[in-house]
């Protein structure tokens, strides 16, 4: 058994490694060169002070511009490349951080059991499922892409509740995790 965690324990220190590295990349590597390069700033989802509908639409027509074709494809290649992975390893590292520190700690006065800790892990799961279809509308939104009426439409209002959705999701998952890693097993049954 210690063999194991001691296993799941590398996997979780690899796969938040991998997150960090991953972040860095796309935030110091990749949005720099796209900022150069669409002349519209940064992606929209890498910006810290969120984004709106008019952000989206500007982007959009900065990237329609046929002198943009490295942008784009820089921009489909965040959105195919780390940021495919991303998602993935953020939750897989929270589930997985969940899954080890909520059995037996206490929370809200009320001992965890195994069927509690499945219901938290929705929370890292939900994140993931909210990210992936961040990507897929920035895909099928921005150019070469073409929307249909309907989409062209709505998904400049859509993108940026995605997004708040998605940071909502993530940061509630990093901080149960850190309030059951830190505070879950010192408190007693009420």
């Amino acid at each position: 058994m210690a063999a194991s965690s001691k296993g799941i324990g590398k996997m979780i220190a690899l796969l938040l490694a991998l997150c960090a590295g991953l972040l860095a990349w796309m935030k110091f590597g990749l949005d720099p060169e796209f900022q150069r390069l669409s002349g519209a700033g940064s992606f929209l989802d890498v910006r810290l002070s969120g984004y709106d509908a008019e952000s989206v639409v500007a982007m959009a027509t900065a990237l329609s511009d046929p002198a943009r074709a490295e942008a784009r494809d820089l921009l489909r290649f965040m959105y195919l490349g780390p940021d495919l992975v991303l998602p993935l390893a953020v939750t897989l590292a929270l589930s997985l951080l969940m899954r080890g520190f909520a059995p037996g700690a206490v929370l809200y006065g009320r001992r965890l059991e195994m069927r509690h800790v499945r219901l938290l892990c929705l929370l890292p799961l939900a994140y993931g499922l909210v990210d992936y279809t961040e990507n897929v509308g920035f895909l099928i939104y921005f150019p070469p892409a073409t929307p249909g009426d309907w989409l062209a439409r709505n998904l400049p209002d859509i993108l940026p509740w995605i997004t708040r959705v998605k940071l909502i999701l993530v940061s509630v998952s990093s901080i149960l995790v850190v309030r059951l890693a830190f505070f879950g097993k010192g408190a007693s049954k009420r």
